[in-house]
């Protein structure tokens, strides 16, 4: 299959990634657990309430920005290959 078929059927995933143990992205995402679980532990049922709707709302941005970035860097590599193709040097 090519790499425009293998999109297509979801055999590619570009949003999905494996996070790699130890990395910056793994020890933050650690960090933010642990003093999300400190704070709930403190809080209200009401303000739980509230805190889960921050993260799902954040989650949410998340994703947006996630797209969005994607977009603009999917753009930006074709207008790069069209003008390497077209560059007459």
């Amino acid at each position: 299959m090519t790499t425009l078929e293998n999109l297509y059927y979801g055999n590619i995933a570009p949003h999905e990634y494996e996070v790699e143990r130890g990395s910056e992205y793994d020890v933050t995402a650690k960090l933010v657990i642990r003093h999300e679980q400190k704070l709930s532990a403190t809080l209200t049922d009401q303000q739980k309430i509230i805190l889960e709707k921050i993260k799902d709302n954040q989650t949410e941005l998340m994703n947006l920005g996630e797209r969005d970035a994607f977009v603009r860097g999917f753009s930006l590599a074709v207008r790069l290959m069209v003008e390497a193709m077209s560059d007459k040097t």
